[in-house]
Order: C-alpha cells, then structure tokens, then sequence
C-alpha cells in the first residue's frame, strides 16, 4: 500500500525557501510602508497647515495693517470735517458781524443824514442872543432874566449835547436838559419820582405840565425831533426859543419848526 504523503525533492527545497523569504520580506516591506503612511500624510498635511497658518496671519496681519490705515484715514476725515465745520462757524460769525456792522453804518449815515439836514434848518434859524439882549429882555418881561442868564451861563460852559444826559458834564438832550433847567428853578408839577432819572422824567415831561393855546416867556414848546425849548417873546425882533440842540444851547427863531404844543410853567 502507498502513502498518501509527498515530499518535494531534494533540489526543490532551497527555491521553496528563497520563495518563502521573499514573500515575508515583501509582507514586511509592505507592512513598513502601510505604518509609514499615516506619519508620512500626517507630515504633509502638517506642513500645509502651517504654510495655511502662516499665510492666513500675512492675510491678518494684512488686514490689521489696513484697519490701522483705514481707523487713521477716518480719524484725519474726522478732524478735517470738524476743522472745516469750526472754519463755517467761524465764517458765518464774521458774516454776521459784518451784516451788523453794515447795518449799523447804514443807521449812522442816516443819522448823519438827518443831522445834517436839521443843522441846514436850525442854521437859517439861529438868532444871536447875549447877556446884553438878557438885560434888556429883563427889563420888558420882569423874571425872565435869571433863566435867560442861566440858559446863557451854560452854553458859555460849552454844555455838550448827548442822547440821554444827565449832567452838566455829561452834557443833555434836548427834553433831559429842559427837565434840569426846571429842577434847578423848583418849578412845581416835575418834582421827582421814587426810583425816577432825569432822563425817565424828560420823557414825560410834556404829560406833567398843563397846556396853553398861547405860550408866554419861560414857558414850553415841544417841536418835532424831541426839541423842548423855552419860550421867549421879542417885540422888536420877533419870538424865539432857546434850548439844547445838537449843536450845544442854541437860541432859534420860534418858527424854524411847527411846534407840537406849549406847556405852562409855573415859576417860583
């Protein structure tokens, strides 16, 4: 009976075994590189994540950078725009001073205008009158010497004119002086009020003394303008007033203007 077994001849075996060799080497060698293969995937893609890493931070860095430049720009606009908007403000001020100082000059040059028109009127009225012509006043109208003598002092004291005066030094309108004239006499009916100025009292001064048709000397007469004058009768050369104007105290022909009315003054 045969035996089922074989056996590989004498000459056969050595091939077997180089066979048998090569494939565990093979089998090693594959199993080498299946192990390297994560590490080396894991070194690529290592490396491109920091080649990422550091291009994002030039991209960031980047941006920072113009962020700055940007926030810097912004701030510049910002600072020019209020610059510039100071810069209106400060033009428009000037704008309107320069309309208040032209409409102010446009006031004074109607003013100037208008004084100079009254001082052509009150020039063609203007009556010469001196202590001499007081006297003999005073000896036609009996009391009326000691106030044309006053009226005469003061305009030889170059009294000025001023708007609103209260003072001999200060100078007087027209009514303020008027007013001082009759609380210098103590004329009775403009004594003062509690908390009253001259000038306050000036304003009202035709309301607190009683009218008359027909004006004697040393009483008033109101003009237009504001001009309170005392009033003075001439026979010879005809009536006149004297009084403040803005040419100092000044004696005019009764009718260098229309009066407005006479106040009686009662003289002590």
């Amino acid at each position: 009976m045969k035996s089922s077994t074989s056996f590989v001849p004498g000459g056969e075996l050595p091939g077997l075994l180089e066979r048998i060799e090569r494939r565990e080497q093979s089998v090693r060698l594959r199993t080498v590189l299946y192990s390297l293969l994560p590490v080396a995937l894991t070194v690529v893609l290592l490396g491109y994540t920091a080649t990422s890493v550091r291009t994002a931070q030039k991209q960031v860095d980047g941006l920072k950078n113009a962020s700055s430049t940007y926030t810097t720009q912004i701030d510049t606009f910002k600072k020019g725009a209020e610059t510039s908007k100071a810069q209106t403000q400060s033009l428009q001020a000037d704008v309107e001073n320069y309309k208040n100082q032209v409409t102010q000059l446009q006031t004074q040059l109607t003013e100037t205008q208008k004084s100079l028109s009254e001082a052509v009127n009150l020039s063609r009225a203007v009556r010469n009158i001196d202590n001499v012509n007081a006297k003999e006043l005073a000896s036609r109208f009996p009391g009326s010497e000691s106030l044309l003598l006053q009226l005469l002092d003061l305009r030889q004291r170059r009294t000025k004119w001023k708007t609103g005066g209260q003072s001999v030094q200060e100078g007087f309108d027209s009514a303020s002086f008027a007013m001082y004239i009759l609380r210098q006499k103590r004329v009775s009916g403009i004594e003062p009020r509690q908390g009253e100025s001259l000038s306050d009292a000036s304003r009202d001064l035709h309301n607190r003394l009683p009218t008359t048709k027909q004006p004697r000397t040393g009483d008033l007469v109101f003009y237009p303008a504001g001009y309170a004058m005392f009033y003075f009768e001439d026979r010879g050369e005809g009536a006149f007033v004297l009084g403040m104007t803005p040419f100092g105290i000044t004696a005019l022909k009764s009718d260098f203007s229309r009066p407005l009315g006479y106040r009686q003054v009662q003289w002590p």
